[in-house]
């Protein structure tokens, strides 16, 4: 059987143990991903050139190689975009180039005593596989308001169990973005290896049979032991 794992950030995604990026202006928007059947959004709009941010402490402990904010998908370091070519890993359609780190807590360029990682933006593809829903345990309180059997947009209140991809579904990325699973994004076995291997810090992998989701609770998702 095939394992996959959710990513999350260690802590909370604005905490202060690992540094957050905010965006700066000019923000630039381009088109949001699509479900190919129905035409819905199935992602946020896609945060075009230049990337400019700041990164919410100047301290180097805090620099982790997985960078999270608002209004991007995921920032990762050098270190990790060099780890995941030089063992043919697949799932990221796109690094970017470098991002301009601006500011650093209260520090502007010029003033940083130490220069941080080189981070790049990825773009990750929605798809990849296909959640199982029954075997998910998912329920919802409105299911009439589930407009396309394909990518299953518009409901608005829903809980699981668990997260457990449809058999035969999975195109073999190791990171990607399953089809009505409510996580960031779930990795493979050979990512989850690399990452443990070589400590890359502030993701946090959880096994996709113990995430569990409730859309009114506070946190959304938790740890299902």
């Amino acid at each position: 059987m095939v394992s996959f794992y959710a990513i999350e950030p260690v802590g909370m995604m604005f905490g202060t143990k690992w540094a957050y990026a905010d965006l700066l202006e000019p923000i630039n928007r381009g088109d949001c991903e699509r479900c190919p059947v129905c035409g819905s959004a199935v992602s946020g709009l896609r945060w075009l050139p230049p990337f400019r941010i700041k990164l919410s402490s100047a301290k180097p402990e805090k620099w982790g190689d997985f960078v999270w904010g608002a209004g991007f998908p995921l920032l990762v370091s050098a270190r990790f975009k060099d780890l995941y070519e030089s063992e043919g890993l697949s799932g990221i359609r796109e690094f970017s180039t470098p991002v301009e780190v601006v500011r650093m807590g209260t520090l502007k360029t010029g003033l940083f005593p130490t220069l941080p990682p080189v981070y790049h933006l990825v773009q990750i593809p929605w798809g990849g596989a296909n959640q199982d829903d029954m075997a998910s345990g998912l329920t919802h309180e409105r299911p009439e308001e589930i407009r396309c059997s394909y990518c299953r947009t518009g409901v608005s209140w829903r809980s699981q169990e668990r997260v457990v991809i449809e058999e035969g579904s999975w195109d073999g990325s190791d990171i990607f973005k399953p089809r009505n699973a409510p996580v960031h994004y779930l990795i493979s076995e050979r990512l989850k290896q690399l990452i443990d291997l070589h400590r890359l810090t502030n993701i946090w992998c959880i096994p996709a049979d113990k995430f569990g989701y409730n859309a009114r609770s506070k946190g959304l998702w938790y740890v299902n032991e």
